[in-house]
């Protein structure tokens, strides 16, 4: 009993600060509609606003932490709700575009201010308290656990008693019926979201002494409140509590439990506690219960054609002839980036294949990369049928490597497509974003993938390469098969095969878009209900796509490896979790064009850093806040566009009920009654029934 109570005292304490970032979480989504992806990265800047003042200016920490929360509880909370106003009526796809930005915007930000190492914040509340058998429970573990308690308790009574709580929940179904009831929807929407932003920033300030302050560890761990979300189905508070201190106890017990075995894999299980209920909540808990707020308020989703104007045929020749001359006029150093620029061309072919031809998202595509790449570059190095040692005729040639590599990626598609058959519109979005992150902390360190080194060798065709050894055995040398007796050594002509990759890739894209399937997904993406009520089975045609980018987006991955002839899954590498947001926000700018769109993407987010200005180190360092924000700017355009088309008799009739300050016109006078002619004793009596026009 002794034991479990070590690993039970700081589990509810842990499971507390879980709680807290949860019930921000389902708060915001629960009265506005819009899933805030930037949750853990409002808590993370929380935590850097409270060390600056606590750490770096000496000041005590109830003002730090009063300055912390007032910065970004209040003043964040209400940026937040202009934000969400914007977006209430914006399709899923905006929706997690913009804040997936905005959560790029503030952890570039905050990296690029603080650096990326860890800051200590110490501890700032009581570490003392009295000892139950072996365990101290601290006093300021307490203080935190009863406040998290009477919050949800708070939370529980304020939405089922009071006025404002019941308009908070009816705000994000109908604004104007809510106005009608002389509440101001406004108010109510800036209330929730100041609410849910302090619930955050508190969060990020409790982890600060036990995590230290660094935006990546405390992103990942209030992330873990999704689990907690998930429990509550995102709506009940009282369950999301409860999920939230069991995900706590579990979280410290099993690690305990599972460092007994030698199986890395298992060992890396109990972190990823979250990210697995998460899943099996949208595996296994009834489509009905998990439903979408302000659907029905939703307009129909029309990407931005920023950047990607219509071509023609014949553009698409002076397009593919420029991708030709490109060696020949960049200098040879540049050649390499190019080449990178093209992997990446195809990983957003893939997905703007998903976001704009479906309109379903993917927040893990380049965990699909990381497949591709590992199992290509381990066929070519390693064999076909096992992964011994084995150099000679049992290993693949590249394209068989690249092209299996981004089979193996298929399976992990359709994995990831079940969220989309059982469920719809952002539970797919967090379903992907929980599969990134296991991916990457439960696979990317096990024997199948980097393994312990984290590290893959991928040979170009005909180059050498080492193969490890045993504990007691030399490497051994080997060379790729040759491909076609060309020296891809050379940057230029890796460029080219890299190039004549993405053409294939890019004719698979226009193919699919001008078959039947491309008719149905863009009838898929404008509206699923109709295109199933016309017979069409929507849930393979959702696990084909999901299959198609995953596959593509596998073949980008082992491009991209050999570029450098190696592929890494260290933490903050290229097939980090984090990258898979970024080229979401990147791609969210650069239009829906289906070929130029993701040239456009890869050139932005890869190219046009070696070019100045963009070279310069402060512009490099803060090139994230410039994506994010983008793509916030591209998410929110088509309703500042649409307020500012309307004028202001279009304008008016939101002005009060939606706080935009706007004057209100002047009442129109009632218009003069009919005439109404003397009754003749001797006319048949007419009683109107149904309206004016129709007389019985």
């Amino acid at each position: 009993m002794n034991s479990f109570l070590n690993y039970l005292v700081p589990g509810i304490a842990d499971g507390s600060v879980y709680a807290l970032a949860a019930l921000g979480l389902v708060l915001t989504y629960k009265t506005s509609g819009v899933f805030n992806f930037a949750h853990g990265a409002l808590a993370a800047t929380a935590a850097y606003v409270f060390y600056e003042g606590y750490v770096e200016q000496s000041w005590p920490w109830p003002l730090a932490f009063a300055v912390s929360l007032l910065v970004v509880g209040v003043l964040g909370g209400l940026v937040l709700e202009r934000l969400g106003s914007l977006l209430a009526s914006a399709p899923t796809v905006t929706t997690v575009v913009a804040t997936v930005g905005l959560m790029v915007l503030l952890q570039s930000l905050m990296t690029a201010i603080y650096g990326a190492a860890d800051k200590k914040s110490g501890d700032f509340l009581p570490t003392n308290g009295p000892r139950v058998g072996d365990v101290t429970i601290s006093y300021g573990d307490m203080l935190v656990t009863v406040f998290c308690l009477a919050a949800a308790g708070g939370l529980f009574l304020f939405f089922g008693r009071t006025r404002i709580g019941k308009a908070m929940t009816a705000v994000v179904d109908d604004p104007d019926l809510l106005a009608l009831q002389k509440s101001n929807p406004a108010v109510v929407r800036r209330l929730s979201w100041i609410l849910g932003s302090c619930f955050a920033s508190i969060s990020g300030m409790l982890l600060a002494p036990k995590l230290g302050v660094s935006v990546n560890v405390l992103v990942l761990i209030v992330i873990a409140a999704y689990g907690a979300a998930a429990v509550g189905l995102f709506q009940n508070l009282p369950l999301t509590v409860a999920g939230a201190f069991a995900i706590g106890v579990m979280v410290n017990y099993f690690p305990a439990q599972a460092q007994k075995t030698d199986s890395l894999f298992l060992q890396s299980l109990p972190r990823n506690i979250p990210f697995l209920v998460l899943l099996l909540v949208f595996l296994f808990v009834p489509a009905r219960l998990l439903t979408e707020r302000g659907i029905r308020n939703v307009r129909r989703f029309e990407a931005p054609r920023s950047f990607s104007p219509r071509i023609t045929g014949t553009g698409m020749a002076g397009l593919a002839a420029v991708l030709l001359l490109v060696p020949h006029v960049v200098g040879e150093t540049d050649i390499t980036t190019y080449s990178a620029f093209l992997a990446y061309a195809i990983i957003f072919l893939s997905l703007g294949m998903l976001l704009y031809m479906s309109g379903m998202i993917s927040l893990a595509h380049m965990g699909f990369a990381a497949i591709g790449a590992t199992v290509s570059g381990k066929l070519m190095t390693l064999g076909f049928f096992d992964w011994l040692p084995v150099v000679g005729g049992r290993t693949v040639s590249w394209p068989v490597a690249i092209l299996l590599g981004g089979l193996v990626a298929v399976p992990f598609g359709a994995v990831v497509a079940i969220p989309a058959i059982r469920l719809a519109g952002i539970y797919v979005a967090i379903a992907t974003f929980g599969f990134g992150i296991l991916l990457q902390q439960a696979f990317y360190l096990a024997p199948v993938m980097f393994d312990v080194a984290a590290l893959v060798q991928h040979p170009r065709p005909g180059t050498e390469f080492y193969v490890p050894g045993t504990a007691t055995a030399e490497p051994v040398e080997g060379r790729a098969a040759s491909l076609l007796g060309v020296d891809f050594e050379n940057e230029r002509n890796y460029y080219y095969l890299a190039l004549a990759v993405f053409f294939l890739m890019a004719a698979i894209v226009l193919l699919v878009r001008r078959s039947r399937l491309g008719t149905l997904l863009r009838a898929l993406a404008d509206s699923p209900t109709a295109l199933a009520a016309h017979g069409a089975n929507i849930n393979v045609m959702r696990v084909l796509v999901f299959c198609l980018s995953a596959f593509m987006a596998g073949v980008g991955g082992g491009v991209l490896a050999g570029v450098t002839q190696s592929a890494s899954g260290s933490p903050g590498g290229v097939f980090d979790y984090t990258t898979s947001l970024i080229i979401v926000a990147v791609l969210g700018f650069c239009g829906r064009r289906p070929i130029l769109s993701p040239l456009v993407a890869a050139f932005v987010y890869q190219v046009i850093k070696i070019y100045p200005p963009f070279d310069h180190p402060t512009m490099i360092e803060y090139r994230g806040v410039m994506f994010g924000a983008l793509a916030i700017l591209v998410a929110i355009w088509p309703a500042l566009n649409w307020n500012v088309l309307r004028g202001p008799r279009g304008r008016e009739r939101e002005a009060e009920p939606y706080g935009l300050g706007l004057p209100r016109r002047p009442e129109e006078p009632p218009a003069a009654p009919l005439p109404v002619r003397p009754a003749d004793a001797s006319a048949p009596v007419l009683v109107s029934v149904g309206g004016p026009d129709r007389e019985h």
